[in-house]
């Protein structure tokens, strides 16, 4: 679901299913509501960990007001259940795979294991370095606890000061993660069990304009990115995704 708002923020109205228990709507739109606030809250840490001279300018008119694009979205990674190969007793099996996320940064309350996180180092030209011998880093779950992580806009706005969190999920197996089964030729199963989270996305006002910080240029350091809107940013990054342009951020 999006914002309340949607005619200030320019996002499809929110939509319910007719099916759905009555407490439902009330609920997620009260998270909607404390995640908004949350978002505020951690945007004035940002501003002053970033030493903008007012720990509120995240949150002025036309950057992140009501007409913020921030949207939650439920994920449902169902009980998964393998036969084990043989030749590959440890294959990891993917639930999504990397990727970064899009906007300022994301709020997830996690149902369970599986989140892993990669450590990439910096190259001299501003890039990413995606090479394998930098691992995959289990993310711990604990119940009582939201993750946070950087998105793509927030590694524009720091100039690659701050990366975006490359993540992804894995099955994470039940126990031993190995069952046996008579009767089969491969005894050998792989089961885990059904793992349910909750993202925020924060995004800022549509018509936000993003262009490096001040603070993180310097003659080490030379801008990276030209100024762009939040909104054109998210389109590029959704049609990057879906392979339709090749076009540098």
């Amino acid at each position: 679901i999006g914002p309340l708002d949607n005619h200030k923020s320019g996002m499809p109205s929110r939509q319910w299913q007719k099916d759905a228990p009555a407490s439902f709507a009330p609920a997620l739109s009260q998270y909607f509501s404390v995640m908004e606030n949350l978002a505020r809250i951690l945007f004035r840490g940002l501003a002053l960990a970033l030493q903008l001279d007012d720990a509120s300018w995240f949150l002025h008119e036309g950057r992140f007001d009501e007409g913020h694009q921030c949207a939650l979205r439920i994920l449902n990674y169902p009980q998964l259940q393998y036969e084990e190969e043989e030749e590959r007793p440890k294959k990891v099996h993917i639930r999504a795979g990397a990727h970064t996320d899009y906007g300022a940064m994301t709020i997830l309350k996690s149902g369970g294991p599986g989140l892993q996180l990669k450590l990439t180092s910096n190259k001299t030209d501003g890039e990413i370095s995606n090479d394998e011998s930098s691992s995959w880093i289990d993310v711990p779950h604990l119940s009582d606890a939201l993750i946070i992580n950087l998105g793509d806009l927030m590694q524009r706005w720091t100039n690659d000061r701050w990366r975006s969190t490359l993540h992804r999920v894995i099955a994470v197996p039940d126990d031993d993660g190995v069952v046996s089964v008579e009767n089969t030729s491969n005894p050998r199963i792989f089961q885990s069990a059904r793992r349910q989270s909750m993202a925020f996305f924060v995004n800022m006002n549509g018509n936000a304009n993003v262009v490096p910080f001040d603070s993180c240029i310097d003659e080490k350091h030379p801008c990276q990115y030209d100024s762009i809107k939040a909104s054109d940013h998210l389109m590029q990054r959704h049609a990057q995704s879906m392979g339709e342009t090749t076009k540098e951020l």
